[in-house]
């Protein structure tokens, strides 16, 4: 007979489904706001454009309890062990694509306020945090396009697009820290002054 201790941790193991929906959106929205961050210190102001799509990326954003849950209820509902992945259910399929929807929407209005502040005048701090703005709207045009293609797997392989999700909101979170740094020794070196790390 188990003991409460036995349940419980079979319990959490059937709930990793939940675990894993958890950290792909903590990770998504840490990326989200690690790039929001690196936008705004390029902004000398924001137009009503900007604010606009900033609040539609705040919908899309504020929309991932809901996916995530749905998800996470969804994927892998019958109970499947790790073991038998390759199969998914029409619901699972659904659930999964309904959440790379909306990281995918979040992903675009992202790209977009950032290809907005490139290109509108007097939004950009100078002429170099324009140069700045349209390269970073440029690779995050890559991520809206890396998103979208892993919400497609999903129609096809539910966990696989759950996999992919995770890799490019870690991607997402890690890749702005080389940038900046990139960036920071090259505009050092075009000066003649040594870079700091």
């Amino acid at each position: 007979m188990p003991t409460g201790h036995e349940a419980l941790v079979k319990g959490l193991e059937h709930e990793w489904p939940r675990y894993l929906g958890y950290f792909v959106s903590f990770a998504f929205i840490g990326g989200v706001w690690i790039a929001h961050s690196n936008m705004t210190r390029f902004l000398k102001a924001a137009d009503p454009d900007l604010m606009r799509l900033n609040l539609i990326l705040l919908l899309f954003v504020s929309f991932l309890p809901f996916t995530t849950a749905i998800a996470a209820t969804h994927l892998f509902a019958s109970n499947l062990s790790f073991h038998d992945v390759t199969v998914s259910t029409t619901a699972e399929r659904v659930a999964v694509v309904l959440f790379g929807l909306d990281l995918t929407l979040a992903a675009l209005m992202l790209y977009l306020m950032l290809r907005h502040a490139g290109r509108t005048p007097d939004v950009a701090a100078d002429d170099l945090a324009k140069e700045e703005l349209q390269a970073f709207a440029t690779q995050r045009r890559a991520a809206v396009l890396l998103q979208a293609s892993a919400t497609v797997v999903g129609v096809f392989l539910s966990l696989l697009a759950v996999v992919f999700y995770l890799a490019l909101a870690i991607f997402y979170v890690i890749d702005p820290v080389r940038l900046v740094r990139t960036r920071r020794h090259r505009r050092a070196s075009m000066k003649g002054e040594p870079a700091e790390n």
